[in-house]
């Protein structure tokens, strides 16, 4: 960081510069002296020493110096930037004597934009009105920024006047405070507490202390504009989660919205998209207004919101009733009346792409701080992290929605070349068996086109399987159930019946899973090489409430041989269950047939896994 900051003259008249860090101290110059220092980032350390050597060169008194000195530290205590131009003003009032005291902040049209003062009381502030935009001496000192002193306002040529109810001042010193060689405002300092106008030794203890003074600025305008990214970050970070997940659109939509709004400081925000070809509707609105233009429509014609959305670029308002005014009329006559108690306003396109996917708007109350280059560029990369997050949203449910068409032909073809195909078949042979129904072979006719039945049904089981089995991503219980069933039938020569109860995927861990597919593995093999049966109901099912997972097979074969207990598989089964404080039942029923019946208990190991459920 480099500040120049012109110093007031010395008592000589005699020029003399006095740079920080330099090894000995200037020679004292005769009355009317000036000094110049150049302040550079690697002497922050030196700044001390500098002030201390332009005091020294203005002959200031060592009880002004030491006074100084302390105004300094109070200056560069805080790094809150309206604290800071506090600090000045009031240490400005204090080094000089002076009565009043004020820091005006200069905006990008060389106007005053925000305005710090001390010294007058609130009833006088209010009895005045606004504060000055920078005419007449104080216009002077923006126009040519270097200190000034003037002994009585009123003679000067440059004298606008005061308004109405504003206290008598006479003595005035005017110094600018510049932040990267850049004047980011001036200190002004009036009425000389002892009746007398400001002397060289008060501009030159002032001109030392706005060189300070650019430098703490410097500091808290960084520490703010750190905090406001941080902010912006958070809220970004916030609002992207929600809008990716494309859940509740207009939940997110008010969420983009609402923090948009906290976070700029500002008392409405709200959210525009397309609503046809030549209109926008407000379909999110957060703060005051939101019951009024919550659904509003707009023009894409005639109201800045469409001329932002149209173009792509961004809008900065100084206030919103003068700009609509003058751009928009005839849509600022549609709105509510309230809105022309807004102020300062930002509108950013929602792009992520050649056209936007909406409009953000933020405003402030009427005297709030404006928008600057830092606010826009935060607004505007918020904007930009929300469209993305909006497009992405979007094209996930494309490709979900074109997952599903492709899935439907995909069922429509096996209807029609697997079911429909056999079905008109069966059809047309029991028509000719209606026609003549004593033909010798009737009986096993009808047995096949009751076998083309039954392998009708059965795939259509499949298509209903595979469409619960998932086609990727992470563990499925479910689908290694259902493949561990398709892989079985095969070897069975039929297709098992198959229930699938509870959030399988979710709440059973991944080691729990794996004993209970060895289990039913286990099982189908044992049907298959044992019990000769006709069929098989399975049955896989979690109790959320009982925290249980369930395995129930059972088959109509022959029942449980007579060395059970010599069965290796069985008895791992019994093992798999009781490794889990569970336990596993096999045992032929009354009616025939042989069930296992695996249960282990879900309390210890999908407590953690639940809130997925």
């Amino acid at each position: 960081m480099t500040a120049v900051v012109e110093a007031g003259a010395g008592p000589s008249g005699g020029p003399d510069r006095a740079t920080p860090g330099s090894a000995g101290t200037p020679a004292r110059q005769a009355p009317g002296a000036r000094a110049a220092a150049v302040v550079t980032a690697a002497h922050r350390d030196n700044l001390f020493r500098g002030l201390v050597d332009r005091a020294a060169a203005a002959e200031v008194s060592q009880e002004r110096m030491r006074h100084l000195l302390d105004a300094v530290l109070s200056v560069a205590s805080d790094l809150s930037l309206p604290d800071v131009l506090r600090r000045i003003v009031t240490a400005g009032c204090e080094l000089a004597g002076a009565r009043y005291g004020a820091l005006g902040v200069l905006g990008q049209d060389g106007h005053l934009v925000e305005f710090t003062h001390t010294g007058m009381a609130e009833r006088t502030e209010t009895e005045i009105g606004s504060p000055p935009v920078g005419k007449g001496v104080l216009g002077l000192v923006i126009k040519h920024p270097e200190p000034l002193r003037v002994p009585d306002l009123a003679q000067h040529p440059d004298a606008a006047g005061f308004p109405a109810n504003h206290p008598p001042m006479t003595s005035f010193l005017g110094v600018p405070i510049r932040v990267r060689g850049e004047v980011f405002g001036n200190l002004y300092l009036t009425e000389k507490v002892d009746g007398r106008a400001f002397t060289q030794e008060d501009e030159d203890v002032v001109v030392a202390l706005a060189a300070a003074a650019g430098m703490a600025v410097e500091n808290a305008r960084h520490f703010d504009r750190s905090h406001r990214r941080e902010r912006w970050l958070r809220a970004t970070t916030e609002v992207t989660a929600v809008l990716r997940t494309s859940l509740c659109e207009s939940a997110g939509m008010d969420l983009l919205a609402g923090r948009a709004r906290e976070t700029a400081g500002a008392v409405l925000a709200f959210v525009a998209v397309p609503a046809g070809p030549e209109h926008l509707r407000m379909s999110a609105v957060d703060g005051v207004l939101a019951d009024e233009l919550t659904g509003e429509c707009v023009s894409t014609l005639d109201s800045i919101t469409g001329d932002v959305f149209v173009t792509g670029r961004a809008r900065v308002l100084t206030e919103v009733a003068k700009a609509t005014l003058t751009r928009s009329p005839t849509t600022f006559q549609q709105l509510p009346d309230r809105i022309s108690e807004l102020g300062p306003a930002v509108f950013v396109p929602l792009s992520a792409g050649a056209r936007p996917c909406g409009v953000l708007m933020i405003a402030r109350e009427q005297g709030a701080a404006r928008f600057d280059e830092d606010d826009l560029r935060m607004v505007t990369d918020y904007a930009t992290h929300a469209a993305l997050a909006i497009d992405f949203a979007d094209a996930q449910q494309d490709r979900q929605r074109l997952a599903l068409y492709e899935e439907r032909d995909r069922i429509a073809r096996d209807l029609h070349d697997l079911v429909i195909q056999r079905l008109f078949a069966i059809g047309l042979g029991l028509q000719g068996l209606k026609r003549a129904p004593a033909i010798p072979d009737a009986p096993e006719r009808l047995t096949g086109f009751v076998a083309e039945i039954d392998q009708t049904i059965r795939e259509i089981r499949r298509s209903i399987f595979s469409l619960q089995q998932p086609t990727g991503g992470p563990y499925s219980l479910r689908g290694e159930v259902l493949r561990a069933i398709s892989e079985a039938t095969v070897t069975l020569g039929f297709e098992p019946t198959v229930r699938l109860e509870g959030p399988l995927d979710s709440v059973v861990p991944a080691d729990v899973a794996l004993d209970l597919m060895a289990t039913l593995r286990e099982a189908l093999s044992n049907v298959v090489r044992h019990a000769g049966a006709g069929s098989v109901a399975l049955t896989v099912s979690v109790d959320r409430h009982a925290r249980r997972l369930r395995l129930l097979v059972q088959d109509d074969g022959s029942g449980l041989p007579a060395d059970i207990a010599h069965r290796g598989g069985l008895a791992n089964m019994v093992q798999r269950a009781r490794r889990w404080d569970g336990d596993c039942v096999i045992d032929s029923p009354g009616v025939g047939g042989t069930r296992v019946d695996w249960d282990v208990p879900l309390a210890r190991h999908a407590e953690s896994q639940e809130g997925r459920g």
